[in-house]
């Protein structure tokens, strides 16, 4: 606590032990005239949450080790994955630092609670993963159906880590709901199917490996190729989505 608290106001020269002989600003003057951005405010201690109360209602705060005030100008961004109302019945969170920092409310829905973004996800972390391991992984439609039935209690995170450890080490090009399993928690609770029909997914991916590529592959860059050879594979696979796929696919763009 009391080296946030010196990381977040500043601390006057010989302050404590090892803090040298200059003033060394904290976060709150970097950010005088801009915008400060608290993460995980709601692990503040109650000791921590009326300094910043005090911030938030004088515009001004102490430097550890110092007597002046230090007069700042900002707007702050707070946010945390804890029940702040709960935490404020309870004790936990002092209830005027909670409507001081409540004025715009943003409650950004779990990946549960979107499960019609988990499939754009997922492509996306597959071709993220494919070119910075110069991989060739594909996911096909009963797995990314799969990817739709998972709880993810760790969100974006546990998705994109799911992702990139199963393009690492799948042996497979196109990987099925069998092997995308081995990649889940055994203890994972199946959520009802998701909204978007797998007949959709099918209609949109390919259901066989792309281009019978190599697992692991050479990426061109973009620019590698020129128009007409763009244009002349786009007009040999037809240019529909997984059509689309497989003639990247067949140039390692």
């Amino acid at each position: 606590e009391s080296l946030f608290e010196s990381e977040l106001f500043g601390h006057e020269g010989h302050a404590f032990t090892g803090a040298g002989s200059k003033v060394k600003p904290g976060l709150l003057e970097a950010a005088d005239h801009g915008t400060l951005f608290l993460d995980e405010v709601g692990e503040l201690s109650l000791n921590m949450q009326a300094k910043l109360l005090h911030v938030l209602q004088n515009r001004s705060f102490i430097r550890v080790g110092g007597n002046e005030p230090v007069q700042v100008d900002i707007r702050v961004i707070a946010a945390t994955n804890c029940d702040l109302e709960e935490m404020v019945q309870q004790k936990r969170f002092r209830e005027d630092l909670y409507y001081r920092l409540n004025v715009v409310s943003l409650v950004l829905p779990t990946l549960a609670e979107r499960r019609e973004d988990i499939r754009a996800l997922a492509l996306h972390f597959v071709s993220r993963a494919n070119q910075a391991h110069q991989r060739n992984v594909n996911l096909s439609p009963d797995a990314l159906a799969r990817l739709e039935e998972h709880p993810w209690p760790g969100n974006i995170r546990e998705l994109g880590n799911v992702i990139e450890r199963l393009v690492l080490l799948t042996n497979d090009t196109l990987v099925a709901r069998g092997e995308l399993d081995r990649f889940l928690p055994a203890a994972a609770v199946v959520l009802p199917p998701a909204p978007a029909p797998i007949q959709q997914i099918q209609a949109e991916m390919p259901s066989t490996p792309i281009a019978a590529a190599p697992l692991v592959r050479d990426y061109a860059s973009a620019q590698s190729h020129s128009v007409q050879v763009l244009q002349a594979a786009l007009v040999e696979h037809r240019g529909a989505f997984p059509e689309l796929l497989r003639a990247f696919a067949a140039i390692a763009v």
